[in-house]
């Protein structure tokens, strides 16, 4: 679909494993300046440099940068492009230690091809917090809006002039590998996200843009997929109060027909949290 003028999305297409490919996309707001959403993995500065030459523009024009979450397809080319154009960059205060150390990130995290996925780490020059109104140049004004559960401190941006909201992968796609450390958390950010006014173009970090109707659509499938994990997880656990924490895992894959992503460590990460979440609530 048509996107509004002087915004430009890039896909990033990489690999966590020789066996795993995955995409992400990173967005480019051209002002008098040029904004960033997200850099996408190392060595995706070399894209973006190619894609603002064929522009006319270049990445020394780069004045800010703003993170939706710290994870490696978001901050992997992130050290590049602001040693480039020394970039004012932003994040929220949660990400902020894996984005300036990313050797941090990967002892608490660690990921298949983590090193090769992010180059080094960066410095975050502003942290931001819900309802924060960023303007780095007139016409381009982003509210920001906290939606954790992805990771601690996920956030969407709201350009308020062109009614975008960047989501980030605050919003799973029904049927790929649902990613959460909180299950509860996202599924009220997912609520809150709904809930915003005036949003005619909702765009995801793993999606297509999408129009205000079917970008709803999309929100409420995603929300009814993550209460239906939440719903699972619970039945399973009533059903097998002494079984295994791997045995548990194994039926809740089971029953959600994920069976097939059990060697994920991300999806094995997201249900286990599920269940420690109901545990905790019993």
């Amino acid at each position: 679909m048509r996107i509004p003028d002087g915004l430009h999305r890039l896909k990033i297409v990489f690999n966590v494993t020789g066996d795993i490919e995955r995409a992400v996309y990173l967005y480019l707001l051209l002002g008098e300046k040029v904004h960033l959403i997200d850099t996408g993995v190392a060595g995706s500065e070399m894209r973006i440099a190619e894609y603002l030459a064929a522009l006319g523009r270049n990445s020394k024009e780069i004045d800010s940068i703003f993170i939706t979450h710290a994870h490696p397809d978001h901050i992997g080319s992130l050290h590049a492009l602001k040693k480039a154009s020394n970039c004012t960059v932003y994040a929220h205060g949660s990400e902020k230690s894996w984005i300036e150390d990313i050797d941090l990130q990967y002892n608490e995290r660690p990921i298949p091809n983590f090193y090769g996925l992010v180059a080094a780490s960066s410095q975050v020059d502003v942290t931001v917090s819900d309802g924060d109104v960023l303007s780095p140049e007139p016409g381009i004004s982003l509210r920001v809006i906290e939606t954790s559960g992805h990771s601690q401190g996920s956030l969407s941006f709201h350009w308020l002039e062109k009614q975008v909201l960047f989501t980030g992968d605050a919003v799973p796609v029904a049927g790929d590998i649902p990613i959460f450390i909180n299950l509860r958390d996202s599924i009220e950010s997912l609520k809150k996200i709904r809930s915003l006014p005036a949003v005619e173009y909702y765009v995801s970090a793993w999606d297509e843009v999408c129009d205000s109707s079917e970008g709803k659509r999309n929100l409420d499938a995603a929300l009814a997929c993550l209460q239906g994990i939440a719903a699972t997880v619970k039945d399973v656990l009533s059903g097998n109060a002494d079984a295994s924490r791997e045995e548990i895992l194994t039926a809740a894959a089971r029953a959600l027909n994920l069976r097939h992503l059990m060697d994920n460590p991300l999806f094995r990460t997201s249900i286990n949290s599920a269940i420690d979440q109901a545990l905790q609530r019993r």
